[in-house]
């Protein structure tokens, strides 16, 4: 039988740079929707990992795949959280047009409750207030995806449109950069950060996304290497290994 991997059901998107003709070059804006899309996939694909996996788990591994689930809640929480308060305000104020993204605020609202839900089952269940339950941590999240994932898919061309506003939003990409990065330690280096190196796949499309997310060289090692084995239990649901490949989830095939 097949080896699985989270590659579904939830679909990964395509990105606008992987889409461009030889001869184009990509502009901020294709950067910088690719950049959301590359953050998408990962949210997507740990999202598979966690569905995929959820009815298979056993007792003794719980604890750690609920651990796996709550940085995913957490990375989704926080990404759009900066989003509202951030990166929105920030394209508003540039382009002098209110409520520019509101399409994608509402967007938010409306898988929230879904979102919630999920996040408080699986952390009534970390707290030992409720039994874990495979099949009920499915459905909740059907209960959100749909609509989740409707966004972050809609959500890439809205950044490849922001390109009509041309001169009035240049260095709009580099600023989001800066302002996102004086948040990245909220989500701590244990978890957040190596979060990322084990569910960005870097043979995605060909591998041309394979330095994401931008940061040093050095630092990439060090979360590959030695940040990786504090929350190892953790990381054994994800969808790559610690080198950012893709390998098949730990599950019985003969129950896929």
């Amino acid at each position: 039988m097949a080896k699985v991997y989270a590659d579904h059901p939830f679909q990964l998107l395509t990105t606008p740079t992987y889409q461009l003709r030889n001869d184009e070059e990509a502009d901020e804006f294709i950067e910088a929707a690719t950049h959301m899309a590359c953050a998408h996939n990962v949210m997507i694909r740990s999202l598979n990992a966690i569905y995929i996996q959820a009815p298979h788990i056993g007792p003794e591994q719980q604890q750690s795949f609920l651990q796996f689930a709550e940085v995913w809640y957490q990375g989704v929480e926080h990404h759009h959280r900066i989003e509202d308060e951030i990166f929105f305000p920030v394209l508003e104020e540039m382009t002098g047009e209110k409520g520019i993204m509101q399409v994608n605020v509402e967007q938010h609202d409306a898988f929230h409750p879904g979102l919630e839900a999920f996040a408080d089952y699986m952390r009534r269940c970390l707290a030992g207030e409720a039994r874990y339950d495979g099949k009920e941590l499915v459905r909740l999240i059907d209960g959100f995806a749909p609509v989740f994932c409707q966004h972050l898919a809609d959500e890439i061309p809205t950044f490849v449109a922001l390109k009509k506003w041309g001169e009035t939003l240049k260095g709009f990409h580099t600023r989001l950069a800066v302002e996102a990065q004086k948040t990245n330690q909220e989500l701590g280096i244990l978890a957040g950060a190596v979060f990322l190196m084990v569910t960005h796949d870097v043979d995605y499309e060909d591998g041309i996304h394979k330095d994401f997310p931008p940061i040093p060289a050095p630092i990439t090692w060090g979360l590959r290497n030695l940040a990786w084995w504090a929350h190892r239990d953790w990381w054994a649901f994800a969808p790559c290994d610690r080198y950012g490949k893709m390998r098949p989830l730990d599950i019985p095939l003969s129950k896929v």
